[in-house]
C-alpha cells in the first residue's frame, strides 16, 4: 500500500507523531542498539507494526506514547489525557492490532460520521497486516455476514448500541474498545448512550480492555476509576501552545508577554490578515451559522489579496470541485462559490457531507487560509491551524431562551487545535474581548480555569426510556434487583448519589408498563411491542404516539397528516420558528386541523402550541421535498441548510419505516401507505418517479429529466438505445452507468418495488452521523 507522510494533508495520520522530513532522518544519528527510551522499539511494538509506523516518517514515540504503549501492549485498560495532535491515535490503534492480532476483535467508538471515516481511512494503513476495517454509522449498517469477515469495527455509540440490543455474535469475540473523545459522557445527546454501551460491554466481558482518549478530562483519575483504567495524563504538545486574549490592537498571552497587532481592520480581520503573511492558516469559531457564513464574506477582502498566482489557482480549483459534488444546487454550493476562490470558507451544519469533505480537504491542503467554523467543527475533526481565534463564547440556549457562556471544557478544545505539526513552529488559541472588563472575564473563565469536570447525564427521563426498555426487551436484566446492579456499574452510579437515579428509573418504569411497552409484575419482561419499540431504536414515547396514530388514522389518510405525526415526535427534533413563519404555519394549521393526527397538548405528547407549530413547519418541510421542490427553494422559503434537510430527510424516513413496522402489528392496510410515503422521503420525489431514482447515480433531478424524455420506468429505458437516455441525462457516461444496471436486472441498486423496507432498512437506522452521500450521486449498490 502507498505510505503518506504524516500530517501532510488529507489522510494524513493526526495521532502519529509528525513532523519528521527526510532532512531530519538524514541527520539523525543511527539507533543505539538498546533502544533508546521513546524508540518504537523500547515501546514494544512488533517488527512489522514498528515498520508501518516507521514508514509514515516516524521512529520515536512522544512522551504520553511512550507512557502508554507499555500499558496498552500488555492489555491493560487506559485513559490517556494529553493534547490535540499529542498522539492518541496511535495508542488506540496499538490496542486495536493487539486484540486483531489475538484473533479478537476490535471496536473504534466515535462521536461522529466523519471521526469514523476519516479513523477508518487511518487503519488502512495497517491493512497490509491482513486486518480488516469496517464502518458502521448512520443510516450505513454492515450487513452481519460482512460485519464477522472485519477485525476492527469503527462505529458511533448508537450503532454499538444496535449491536448490543441484537446480541451480534461479533460482540462474542471483542477484545479491545477505544472510547474516543470520552469527555462527551457530558454531553446530554451523546453521553447516556456512551455510559451505557460502555457499562453493558464490560459486563459482557469484564477482561475487556478498555482505551479511553480525550484532550480534556478534568477528573482523568474518577472516569478512570470507573472504567477500571490505568489513567495517563500529560500536557505535551508536539507544537509549542500560547494562549492569549487579543484585545483593541493587543494580544496578550497568559504569560504576560504581548504581540501588537497592526492596523488597519477590526478584531478578526486583523489577527487573519497578520497570521496568513506570515504563511499561517487561521480557523475562526463563531456561536452560529449565520454568523460563520457572514464573518466568511467579510473576510473575502482581507485574504484574497494575500494569496498568489499558485494560491488563487488552487483555490479556484477547489471551487470548481464543490460544484460536481452533487446533481441539484444547494445554497452551501452557492454561498461557498463566491468563497472558495479567495481561500476563505466557512463550515456548519447547513452544509452537506460532501460540502463538508471539500471544505475540510482545502483546508488540510492549505488551499483554504481561514476557515469560520462553528462549535461542532471542535469535536474530534482534525483541523489544525497556527492561530485559533474564538470570537464568541457564548451562544443561544434553548431551555433558558437566551445567551449563555459556553463551557470550558467546549472553548478548551477549540483553542487545542491551535499548532499543526509539521507545519507551524507553534500555536495561537487566542479569545476576542471588547474591554478590559471582558478581558479579565475571560482570563477567568478560559485561559486559566480548567474544563469542568466530566459527569454522567444518564439521570434522565428522555435517556433513560429508551436504555431502560433497551435492558429489558435484550435480556440484559431480568429482575429490579438486576437493573438496580446495573445502574450501579455505570459512571452515575459510581460517582453520583443513587437515590436520584432510583426515582427516575421508577417513574420511567411505570410510564413503560402504563403503555404496555413492559409487563407489569415482579419480573422485568417487555411486550411484544416494546421488543418492537427497542429493534426500531425509538424513544418509546414516539413508539407510543406513532401507535396511537397508526390505531385511529382513517382510510385514505393523506401525506401531510402521516409528515405532521412524526414530525411531533421527539425522534425529531423541531426546526426553529421565525416570527415570518407564524403566519402561514397558523394557517396550515386551521386549514388542516379536522386531518391532523396529532394535535396540540394531546397525550401522550402533550405538545406546547409553539412545539407543535415547530413540528408542523418541519413537515411543511418535507412535504416540499417530496413534491420535488428544488433545495434552494426550500433553504430560501424555511431557512434550513441542505445538511439540516439531509438530517431532517433521514429522521423522517427512519420515523415511516417505524411507523410501518407498528402498523404492521396494530393496522395492517395503513403499513402500505406508510411505505410508500418513507420511499418518497427517502428520494424526494413524487410517486411517479418512485422506480427510476432505484437506479444508481439517479436521484430525483435525473429522474425528473427522464420522465420528461418519455421514459416512466425501468423497463421503458430498456428498451431505448444508449444515445436516446444519452441525451435525456446529458451525460453519456451517466447513459452508459444506468444501461449497465438495466441488464441484468439484479444490478439495480434497489430491490424490486414489492420489497417491502423492513427488507432494506438497515437493523438500526440513522442516529448521529449522516448519510455517505449526502445529496450527491449513491456510492454504489
Amino acid at each position: 500500500m502507498s505510505r503518506r507522510k504524516t500530517g501532510s494533508g488529507p489522510g494524513s495520520v493526526p495521532g502519529l507523531p509528525s513532523g519528521s522530513t527526510a532532512d531530519d532522518a538524514a541527520s539523525r544519528e543511527p539507533p543505539a542498539a538498546e533502544s533508546p527510551p521513546g524508540s518504537l522499539e523500547s515501546a514494544g511494538l512488533a517488527p512489522e507494526i514498528a515498520a508501518i509506523v516507521r514508514a509514515g516518517g516516524i521512529d520515536r514515540l512522544y512522551p504520553p506514547q511512550a507512557a502508554a504503549a507499555g500499558p496498552v501492549l500488555a492489555g491493560r485498560s487506559v485513559l490517556l489525557a494529553c493534547p490535540t495532535a499529542s498522539g492518541k491515535s496511535l495508542i488506540a490503534y496499538l490496542a486495536l492490532l493487539r486484540a486483531a492480532r489475538a484473533g479478537r476483535t476490535g471496536l473504534y467508538l466515535v462521536p461522529l460520521r466523519a471521526l469514523a471515516h476519516e479513523k477508518a481511512e487511518e487503519l488502512q494503513q495497517f491493512a497490509d497486516l491482513g486486518f480488516r476495517v469496517g464502518v458502521s454509522v448512520g443510516d450505513f449498517d454492515l450487513p452481519a455476514d460482512r460485519l464477522e469477515k472485519v477485525d476492527i469495527l469503527v462505529a458511533t455509540s448508537e450503532k454499538a448500541d444496535g449491536l448490543l440490543r441484537r446480541k451480534s455474535p461479533w460482540l462474542d469475540r471483542l477484545g479491545a474498545v477505544v472510547a474516543d473523545e470520552v469527555h462527551l459522557l457530558r454531553d446530554p445527546e451523546r453521553g447516556p448512550t456512551l455510559e451505557v454501551c460502555l457499562t453493558l460491554l464490560r459486563r459482557r466481558n469484564p477482561e475487556l480492555q478498555i482505551v479511553a482518549l480525550s484532550a480534556t478530562v478534568a477528573n482523568a483519575a474518577e472516569v478512570a476509576a470507573w472504567l477500571g483504567a490505568q489513567p495517563i495524563e500529560s500536557d505535551f504538545r508536539p507544537v509549542p501552545l500560547r494562549l492569549g486574549v487579543y484585545r483593541e490592537g493587543r494580544i496578550t498571552f497568559t504569560d504576560l508577554t504581548t504581540r501588537e497587532v497592526a492596523p488597519p481592520g477590526e478584531a478578526v480581520p486583523r489577527l487573519v490578515r497578520t497570521i496568513v503573511s506570515e504563511g499561517g492558516q487561521a480557523l475562526v469559531f463563531v456561536n452560529s451559522r449565520r454568523s460563520s457564513e457572514q464573518l466568511a464574506l467579510a473576510l473575502v477582502p482581507t485574504v484574497a489579496r494575500l494569496l498568489g498566482p499558485e494560491g488563487r489557482g488552487r483555490a479556484q480549483r477547489a471551487a470548481e470541485e464543490l460544484g460536481t459534488v452533487s446533481e441539484e444546487e444547494t445554497e452551501g454550493v452557492r454561498r461557498l462559490s463566491g468563497l472558495l476562490p479567495s481561500g476563505v470558507a466557512f463550515h456548519n451544519a447547513s452544509l452537506t457531507h460532501a460540502e463538508r469533505q471539500i471544505v475540510e480537504h482545502a483546508f488540510r491542503d492549505r488551499v483554504l487560509k481561514v476557515l469560520v467554523a462553528t462549535p461542532t467543527l471542535a469535536a474530534g475533526i482534525n483541523l489544525p491551524a497556527r492561530r485559533v481565534i474564538v470570537r464568541d463564547t457564548t451562544r443561544y440556549d434553548d431551555r433558558l431562551g437566551l445567551q449563555a457562556p459556553i463551557p470550558a471544557l467546549e472553548v478548551h478544545q477549540m483553542l487545542g487545535r491551535a499548532g499543526r505539526p509539521r507545519f507551524d513552529p507553534y500555536g495561537e488559541a487566542l479569545v476576542v474581548a471588547r474591554t478590559p472588563e471582558d478581558e479579565e472575564r475571560l482570563i477567568d473563565a478560559y485561559l486559566a480555569a480548567p474544563p469542568e469536570p466530566i459527569v454522567s447525564r444518564l439521570a434522565s427521563e428522555a435517556a433513560l426510556r429508551m436504555h431502560l426498555l433497551a435492558l429489558v426487551a435484550s435480556g440484559a436484566v431480568t429482575t429490579a434487583e438486576e437493573l438496580d446492579g446495573f445502574f450501579r456499574t455505570t459512571f452515575y452510579g459510581r460517582t453520583l448519589p443513587i437515590a436520584e437515579l432510583r426515582e427516575v428509573v421508577a417513574a420511567v418504569r411505570r410510564f413503560l408498563e402504563q403503555h404496555d411497552l413492559l409487563v407489569p409484575g415482579a419480573f422485568l419482561r417487555a411486550t411484544r411491542f416494546g421488543t418492537l419499540t427497542s429493534e426500531l431504536y425509538l424513544d418509546p414515547l414516539s413508539a407510543v404516539a406513532l401507535r396511537d396514530v397508526v390505531e385511529h388514522a382513517p382510510l385514505g389518510v393523506g401525506d401531510f397528516p402521516i409528515l405532521a405525526a412524526i414530525a411531533a415526535t421527539p425522534d425529531l427534533p423541531p426546526l426553529f420558528v421565525r416570527r415570518a413563519d407564524e403566519p402561514e404555519l397558523h394557517a396550515r394549521f386551521v386549514d388542516e386541523a379536522e386531518e391532523l393526527l396529532v394535535r396540540p397538548e394531546t397525550p401522550p405528547l402533550d405538545l406546547a402550541f409553539g412545539t407543535f407549530l415547530a413540528g408542523l413547519k418541519t413537515a411543511c418541510v418535507l412535504e416540499g421535498w417530496i413534491d420535488e421542490t428544488p433545495i434552494v427553494e426550500l433553504s430560501e422559503r424555511f431557512g434550513i441548510g441542505a445538511g439540516d434537510l439531509r438530517t431532517k430527510v433521514e429522521d423522517a424516513e427512519w420515523l415511516l419505516f417505524g411507523a410501518s413496522r407498528i402498523a404492521g402489528t396494530f393496522q395492517r392496510r395503513l403499513a402500505r401507505t406508510i411505505d410508500d410515503l418513507a420511499l418518497r422521503v427517502r428520494y424526494g420525489v413524487k410517486e411517479e418517479l418512485l422506480d427510476l431514482v432505484r437506479l444508481r447515480g439517479i436521484g430525483r433531478v435525473r429522474a425528473r429529466l427522464l420522465f420528461r424524455a418519455g421514459f416512466a420506468d425501468r423497463e421503458a429505458l430498456r428498451a431505448a438505445p444508449v444515445e436516446r437516455i444519452a441525451q435525456a441525462l446529458r451525460s453519456h457516461r451517466l447513459a452508459e452507468m444506468v444501461v449497465a444496471q438495466l441488464t441484468p436486472r439484479k444490478a439495480a441498486r434497489e430491490p424490486a418495488p414489492d420489497v417491502r423496507p423492513e427488507e432494506r432498512v438497515p437493523a438500526t437506522p440513522r442516529r448521529s452521523p449522516r448519510r455517505l452521500d449526502e445529496f450527491g450521486p449513491e456510492p454504489g449498490p
